[in-house]
Parts: C-alpha cells; structure tokens; sequence
C-alpha cells in the first residue's frame, strides 16, 4: 500500500495522516484497487474491506473512523468522541452535507474523499487540533478554507499563524479547465486563480486556497502543497475527470494519537 505524508506535518508530535493512493485494495476495474467511497458505485463489501486494509496499515480503528456526504458545500462538521464510527463502513451514518470534519478527540481518525478536488490537513499543535478539508472550486470560492480556519479559532483558541496546513493532489492549472461563467464567479473573488493561455480559461486551485488559508491568517511558510494532479498521475490517483466520471476516491485521513 502506497501512502503520502506531508513532511512538514509529519514533524508534528501525536499526529497521524495519510494520503492515499490507488494501491494496496481489493476492488477492480474503474475503483481498483484502493477505492474507499461506497456512493460511486463499486461493492459496498470491497469499500469496506478497503477501509479496514487502510486502518490495519495505519494502526486505527475501523470502528472509530468518521466520514462526511461530502457536497461542495463550506459546513464544518464538529466531531467528538460520541460520533465514532459515523461513516466508517457505510455512506448513510456519515455526517450529512458535510465538507469539512474538525475535532480534538484523541484516537479519533477522520476521513474526506476526492478525486480531483483538493484534500487539506489542518492542524494546530499548540492545541493539537486538527481538520480535514475538500475542496473543489465551489468549496474554494465559499472559502471553506477559510472559514475552517475561523472556527478552529472560535471553538479551540487556535491561533492561525500556528496552524500549519497541507494541501494534497489536485486537478493542476493545465488539467483544469473551466466555463466562462465559472471564471467569472471565481476572478470576482480572485483574479489570481483564473489563468490565460488555453481556448478556455483554466482554474489555479492550489493557489485560491493557498490566498484563502493566507487570508485566515495561516502562515505562507506553513503551507505545504502537494504538486501531484490526479489527471496527469492517473495510474497511481483516482481522477474523476481523467475517467470520465467513473472513478473511485482516494482519501486524506488524519488523527490525533
């Protein structure tokens, strides 16, 4: 099995994470062979089983793990000790219209899903608080990050410019393309992010979140930023576009031990 660590936050005392990657499961076809996402249509046994390979090669428990029904929203699930094991080994008990999972529980893993869209670790060591985030370009314009960041400081005291962040693959500016209307949402909010060049305006995800998590005070020397794209690294991540919409997910998940 072939998991990523940002470096940065792998320094980080008591934190664990990990990307993962298409490699080490036992589902086939479009979802092979590490798909943990039961709503893209591959066997609900195989998901599961794929979720528990991932916890033994971790060392969690399964029966801990909390997920999100992820829909490009910007709420901020709050989790606590109570609400182990929503989502862990089926779709329906995950928190509902959920983009964004923060706790400070010990030994209580979350989980968010992408497959294009970017997946961002958050955590505050001084607090040992911690947040896993997706965000794809709505996400990012309703500044998940952003407001991620906002309530780690509301709720726990977190003071932004000791939180350390990491962003993980994503669509890259040449595999992103966009609509004009899209572009013309995104460059009222940040100019930066469209960029020229190609018959159509194309999206620098990266780089939105990267000035949102700067706009919430995080730090830009404490932002790490994964520079693979799922599209272009097609064999090793899951791509919704780069399959035509019929892919699998890969995950960030991360706990405090």
């Amino acid at each position: 099995m072939q998991l990523l660590e940002f470096s940065s936050l792998r320094a980080i005392p008591k934190l664990r994470h990990a990307v993962t990657t298409r490699e080490g499961g036992v589902s086939s076809g479009e979802y092979a062979s590490l798909n943990l996402a039961f709503h893209v249509g591959d066997e609900a046994e195989k998901v599961s089983e794929n979720r528990r390979l991932l916890a033994s090669e971790l060392g969690f428990d399964i029966e801990e793990l909390v997920g999100a029904q992820q829909v490009h929203g910007n709420r901020i699930g709050f989790v606590t000790a109570s609400q182990a094991g929503r989502g862990a080994l089926d779709s329906t008990s995950a928190l509902l219209e959920t983009d964004a999972l923060m706790t400070s529980a010990k030994n209580l893993p979350l989980l968010i899903l992408v497959a294009d869209c970017a997946p961002i670790l958050l955590a505050d060591p001084e607090n040992q608080v911690l947040a896993v985030v997706h965000a794809g370009w709505r996400g990012a314009l309703a500044q998940i990050a952003f407001h991620t960041v906002s309530q780690m400081q509301n709720e726990f005291g977190s003071a932004p410019d000791d939180i350390r962040a990491g962003i993980g693959p994503c669509l890259s500016v040449e595999n992103f393309e966009i609509g004009p209307e899209v572009a013309a949402q995104i460059e009222q909010f940040d100019k930066g992010a469209i960029v020229s060049g190609w018959d159509k305006p194309h999206l620098d995800l990266r780089g939105l979140i990267h000035r949102d998590l700067q706009r919430a005070g995080v730090r830009s020397r404490h932002i790490e930023t994964m520079r693979i794209c799922p599209k272009a690294d097609n064999a090793r991540f899951f791509s919704h576009r780069g399959q035509n919409g019929v892919a699998g997910r890969f995950g960030l998940v991360a706990w405090w031990q």
